[in-house]
């Protein structure tokens, strides 16, 4: 992730990707893409816009992605314009990418960077080193072992300077530089001389008072004051041992009161002890007294109590016939009043009546039918008498 990084600097992404639109996005860490992070969802849309730019510098347009675009959809998509650059189809499933870190989500990466550093014809050279014959630059001025030296004194916070230089003339004779850099005295040979070779073993050639004198001028310089935090172990270590001393030499006293007031809890509990061994012993009988009237008011409550659900259970009986009680009441009252009402029976006889007069018309409408036919039958009877008459005469 190191490595991916530099590289991305020699593209000049800061400029090129993260400030080239608001809202601008962070530079990248060292670990961004390595592990998880709080917002997953965030690491993978920066993993997406970020392959998408280093596609475009490849040369393969592929759309911009969106931050709620669907996650599969955009690594098939990611996947596709990477093979038409001539690389092989991963051996893992699409859905790692999704994730947003891991070394899936590097190798991607890191394979478009290479990419796009080769298109451009991009060459690593070698360090140049300044400084002229030979000589370091005015910034280098101790080896690794006065560095170590000097950091050896910034954690011991206030080692003399005299002691620090004793320490360094022990070791001075077999000093390690990198290759190229010389010695504080000038007698490297110089970058183009000592470049391939990763490790030199010089011999120091320093003046011992000259490295004194330098170790005196510097170290004062690389000494370190840490200030005093309430929440460093080391002050609650030194409080505890405070409060330790403290406790220490008040103990004896404190002891001596401890135990009067011990002895004197004692004897005050011996004397409540026998006090209430007294009582107990002088209020025996009424307690039993009291246990007896106790056991009694117990078998009293609970014969109260089924005498109570008894009485619930004969009162809801009674509510029930009552309840019983007034709809027969009811069923009786409405019998009578339907025996004692007369309407039905001067209906009955109305109707009676109007049987009669209706049966007194028809006879009387019968009779006048009767007659009438009668009449016709008389009539066609001498009618045909004299027909038949008539007859006979024509005859003769």
């Amino acid at each position: 992730m190191e490595m991916l990084t530099d590289k991305l600097k020699l593209l000049n992404y800061e400029a090129e990707f993260c400030r080239k639109k608001k809202p601008y996005r962070k530079p990248l860490s060292q670990l961004y893409f390595a592990v998880a992070v709080a917002n997953s969802s965030e690491q993978f849309f920066y993993f997406t816009s970020l392959a998408a730019w280093l596609l475009s510098l490849a040369g393969v347009d592929l759309p911009a992605p969106k931050e709620f675009d669907d996650p599969n959809m955009t690594c098939a998509n990611l996947l596709n314009a990477i093979k038409k650059l001539g690389f092989a189809a991963p051996s893992y499933h699409p859905t790692k990418l999704t994730v947003g870190n891991g070394k899936e989500v590097v190798g991607v990466l890191d394979g478009l960077v290479d990419y796009v550093l080769e298109k451009r014809h991009h060459t690593y050279k070698r360090p140049q080193y300044s400084g002229q014959d030979g000589q370091p630059d005015e910034g280098v001025q101790l080896d690794d072992e006065a560095e170590t030296a000097a950091m050896e004194g910034a954690d011991e916070l206030a080692m003399p300077a005299q002691n620090a230089a004793d320490d360094d003339d022990e070791e001075e004779e077999g000093v390690y530089v990198d290759p190229g850099r010389g010695d504080l005295g000038g007698a490297g040979s110089g970058a183009s001389k000592a470049m391939d070779a990763e490790k030199a073993v010089l011999v120091s050639k320093v003046d011992p008072t000259l490295w004194k004198i330098e170790l005196e001028r510097v170290a004062p310089k690389l000494r370190i004051t840490i200030a005093a935090d309430s929440k460093d172990w080391r002050s609650h270590l030194d409080e505890a041992h405070q409060h330790q001393e403290v406790i220490n030499k008040a103990w004896p006293d404190s002891k001596v009161s401890l135990e009067r007031l011990r002895a004197d809890l004692n004897g005050t509990l011996e004397k409540l002890q026998t006090r209430e061994k007294f009582l107990n012993e002088q209020f025996e009988g009424l307690m039993q007294q009291y246990r007896a009237a106790r056991t009694t008011l117990t078998d009293v409550q609970e014969t109260y109590n089924r005498k109570t659900e008894a009485v619930a259970d004969r009162n809801n009986e009674l509510h029930r016939i009552a309840e019983q009680l007034d709809e027969v009441k009811a069923l009786m009252d409405e019998k009578g009043s339907n025996i004692a009402d007369a309407t039905p029976v001067a209906r009955i006889k109305t109707a009676i009546k109007q049987l009669h007069k209706e049966l007194h018309d028809m006879e009387i409408r019968i009779g006048v039918v009767s007659h009438t036919l009668l009449q016709l039958s008389l009539r066609n009877k001498r009618l045909m008498q004299a027909q038949a008459a008539l007859s006979d005469e024509e005859e003769d």
